[in-house]
């Protein structure tokens, strides 16, 4: 018989009767130990003498009281009175979800609330393997702190790896056994009504009728008897939401009609599903109404967040579970990004995801030759390029928190600049490449800088402009170069960075503070790392590259921990020295591009353009430099984790042999005049200038004694073999110094200024030097005598880099800033003179930005001829970007 007031069951003393169903009886009764009130629920009177339901009420209180969740009714206490098996749990002090239906549909913003948490109470119980089958608007309970889900009494549990039913009357029975249905009706699945296994998509087809009637205020499925009711369920849709609440957003119209998908294959997999979207929509029903205002070309972003937002499932628990889910995602939606028409996409790709998930910014080479940042919106098929970028580094470029600027560096100067229009403006002069940059919501710029007179750290800069400073210093006993790639945690005071070494072990990424000297390395890579937050902003998932393979693994960031196992993403992607090609936003929209990103291929041209065909196989080349004699190309090419490394190219057999085999980086590849030896760079704590016999024969040779933080770095060796030419100082303000190969060797300074100089070459006759220097305010081509006697001429006439003389020095070549290979004429005697200079091709060079004022991409035969490029890789042979929306759903996870 029912208890009455007064009732004790051990130190419960039971105040009132408050509800009964087919499992239980539940009452309000008092702690008499701790004076707080508690719900108490028995077993029938009827039922209390079945050992099978006693084990399965204790099962599932164990079960259930291994859940902790906010939004989940806790469980205080189980025990055995006079017979009677019973649960005590929090006393909810509220109304049914049911009842509050009772009077009519939920405005959108209440509905969202209410959305997100039970979302996130359903998916921490899912995790758990914990599925309820009873989901409906009476088991949910809405209290002054939110929504709390009950009622677990046909839940079913995985229990050592197999699922087990918990305190139901009827097992997986045919509807007619016993006459009884497990579950109720208008909230049950098809594979429930067929006797078919129940997981969690089943709880999420009964979430999706609990959401319908929460916009609508009726049921999904209604007929006038069990059996229509049935066949509803099984065979038919329920109205249109739009039908009965016209201002409903239609995003919101699709997540409820996949929830009720007959097929479970069909429905959402996970409530991760719909957690995140809810994530994306902190204002709720006010943003998706706006989404449904507006029109369709301004709605499709919204739409992503709205269609992953609304559709979040309830769990009804009458268990306690505190538990913090892994990161929600919204639906999978992969699509690729081409380069734009005619054009390509830069080979050091630039590739930023904004913040909020709706844009994609990159480098590219548009149909005219000039490279600038491109944004495509992810609701349109079309980019657009954004002038006063031309000529950017094409190193990762960033995006301000808001996703409404963009940061990027060109001509030494980080700038920043509005993506809805507007001239760049200028925030600092950079100490060198800016490689990767992070914004903060304070208004606070880090970005890191390759070179810049040596060994760089990370730097500071406020948002507005202001001159950079320090903040991370490297550390020269692991060989550290510079510190790059920041990424700002969510808190705005962490970020990572990755430390750039010329030992490969000590390539690392690393979680610092802005306050903070102290670092922790996270992981090995030679790229930097991104994060992706979760439901919880500060536990997300940390991706990065391990050799090609995108990988990802539980990130605590507010522990600065990784968890768990990493996982692969995506194969193939591509990087370049600390630049890996992918980018995630905060809302899980992924972009990578394969490993082709960068690759390049050496390709013979006549003074026409024309194609006279390849020399040796595609790569991921550098620089380059013809042998004297015209037979083998010197070439520094990068492996997939970004090392360089110098090669030789025999043309004859189109055979490549590589020449250096330390971990360091080698390139700025120069000839001897007699082709014996080659003389290259390597990065050492400083940069320093070697020499090996172009046979591979033979131990190599230090040009020069080391000098750390100093960045020396060979240009041209006389063909007198008397003079090396070289550049040393910073990577923003290098001068020009002469190496002797006799004698003392003692070096002296060529062209000492306060302004950039590199790229010099002597003329065949070793009296002239043609360099490029800045300091008319742009790169352009100049001419000096050697040694120098006062005197110069300038040759660009709208910039230019890049000079090569003629064999027999009557001609001087360069590119342009366009691109274009131009030429200029000259002649020496009885003064210097040189005409007018005249395009001859589009060069279609791989490679754009800093690094076109240090190395050389193209080489000369000896007549003038022909021209050894070494070019972009065709858009066939060049991935695009892949794009895709809910990334972590994409893969498969280990469980953790």
């Amino acid at each position: 018989m029912p208890l009455a007031a007064g009732d004790k069951l051990g130190p419960y003393e039971i105040l009132a009767a408050i509800g009964a169903g087919g499992m239980g009886e539940v009452y309000r009764a008092r702690d008499t130990r701790l004076d707080r009130i508690v719900a108490i629920k028995v077993l029938p009177a009827e039922l209390a003498d079945r050992p099978e339901l006693r084990q399965r009420l204790e099962r599932e209180a164990r079960a259930v009281s291994s859940l902790n969740h906010p939004h989940i009714c806790t469980l205080y206490d189980i025990g055995r009175e006079n017979g009677r098996d019973f649960l005590v749990m929090e006393y909810l002090e509220g109304e049914t979800l049911g009842a509050r239906l009772a009077r009519g549909p939920l405005e959108f913003p209440v509905l969202l609330e209410y959305a997100v948490q039970i979302a996130e109470a359903l998916g921490a119980a899912h995790r758990r393997e914990v599925f309820h089958r009873d989901l409906k608007p009476g088991n949910i309970t809405l209290t002054k702190s939110g929504v709390k889900l009950l009622d677990f009494g046909l839940a079913k549990i995985g229990i050592e790896g197999r699922l087990t039913d918990l305190t139901a009357v009827t097992l997986e029975k045919s509807l007619t056994a016993e006459g009884t249905i497990l579950g109720t009706l208008q909230y049950m699945a098809p594979e429930q009504l067929e006797s078919r296994p129940a997981d969690a998509r089943t709880d999420l087809f009964a979430f999706g009728a609990v959401l319908y009637e929460m916009a609508t205020g009726k049921k999904a499925f209604e007929g006038r008897s069990q059996a229509s009711v049935i066949a509803a369920i099984l065979e038919r849709q329920p109205p249109p939401i739009a039908t009965l609440q016209p201002l409903t957003p239609p995003e919101f119209e699709r997540i409820v009609q996949r929830c009720l998908a007959k097929d479970p294959e069909d429905r959402w997999h996970s409530a991760r599903d719909l957690a995140t979207a809810l994530k994306w929509l902190p204002e709720g029903g006010a943003r998706a109404a706006a989404a449904s205002a507006a029109p369709p070309q301004l709605r499709r972003p919204i739409g992503w967040i709205a269609a992953a937002a609304v559709a979040t499932l309830g769990l009804l628990g009458l268990s306690a579970l505190h538990f913090r889910e892994s990161p929600p995602e919204p639906p999978v939606v992969r699509f690729s990004i081409s380069p734009p028409e005619k054009g390509r996409f830069s080979a050091g790709l630039s590739l930023s995801v904004s913040p909020n998930g709706r844009q994609v910014a990159y480098t590219a080479t548009g149909a005219d030759g000039r490279t600038m940042v491109w944004v495509r919106s992810l609701d349109s098929r079309e980019a657009r390029a954004l002038p006063g970028t031309e000529g950017v580094n094409p190193n990762p470029s960033f995006w301000s928190p808001d996703s409404r600027f963009i940061g990027f560096s060109a001509g030494g100067k980080l700038k920043k600049i509005e993506i809805a229009g507007g001239p760049p403006q200028t925030l600092c002069d950079a100490p060198g490449p800016v490689v990767g940059g992070a914004w903060n919501r304070e208004g606070l710029i880090v970005f890191g800088s390759a070179g810049g007179g040596g060994a760089q750290g990370l730097y500071k800069v406020p948002a507005a402009g202001g001159s950079p400073v320090p903040i991370t210093e490297v550390d020269a006993s692991r060989g550290e170069r510079s510190h790059n790639m920041p990424v700002f945690l969510p808190d705005g005071r962490h970020f990572l960075y990755c430390a750039f070494s010329a030992q490969p072990e000590n390539r690392a990424v690393y979680a610092t503070a802005l306050d903070s000297k102290d670092r922790k390395r996270l992981i090995t890579s030679s790229g930097g790392a991104a994060y992706s937050p979760g439901v919880d902003p500060m536990k997300g998932h940390l991706l990065f590259l391990r050799d090609a393979t995108l990988m990802a693994q539980s990130f605590d960031a507010t522990k600065l921990e990784l968890t768990g196992e990493a996982f692969p993403v995506a194969e193939q992607v591509g990087s370049f020295i600390s630049a890996p090609f992918f980018s995630v936003s905060e809302n899980g929209v992924l972009a990578w591009q394969a490993g082709g990103g960068q690759n390049s291929r050496l390709v013979w041209f006549d003074r026409e353009g024309k194609s006279l065909g390849p020399a040796g196989p595609p790569g991921k080349y550098q620089d380059l430099a013809l042998s004297p004699d015209g037979t083998r190309v010197a070439v520094s090419q990068a492996d997939q984790g970004g090392n360089l490394d110098v090669w030789v190219l025999e043309l004859s057999r189109e055979a490549l042999t590589r020449l250096t085999f330390a971990p360091g980086q080698e390139w700025d590849v120069v000839w001897s005049p007699d082709g014996s030896r080659i003389a290259f760079s390597r990065l050492e704590g400083g940069t320093n200038i070697y020499a090996k016999a172009s046979s591979g024969a033979g131990e190599e040779e230090r040009m020069l004694p080391p000098e750390p933080g100093v960045q020396n770095r060979p240009k041209d060796w006389s063909r007198d073999g008397r003079y090396l030419l070289y550049t040393r100082g910073g990577a923003e303000r290098p001068d020009l110094w002469v190496l002797p190969m006799t004698g003392d060797r003692k070096p002296f300074p060529y062209l000492q200024t306060q302004f950039f100089e590199s790229q010099g070459q002597f003329s065949p006759d070793g009296k002239w030097v043609a360099y490029i220097s800045e300091e008319s305010g742009r790169y352009e081509v100049f001419v000096q005598p050697f040694p120098a006697a006062g005197g110069k001429w300038q040759i660009s006439t709208g910039g230019g880099g890049q000079p090569r003389w003629r064999g027999d020095g009557k001609e001087l070549f360069f590119v342009s800033p366009d691109g274009k290979l131009m030429a200029a004429e000259v002649s020496a005697a009885p003064t210097f003179k040189a005409g007018v200079p005249k395009a001859l091709f589009q060069a279609h060079l791989a490679g754009t930005g800093a690094g076109s004022r240090y190395v050389f991409r193209y080489a000369v035969a000896a007549d003038g001829k022909r021209f050894l490029m070494n070019t972009q890789e065709e858009q066939t042979d060049s991935p695009p970007i892949t794009v895709v929306l809910n990334w972590l759903r994409s893969v498969t996870r280990p469980r953790q």
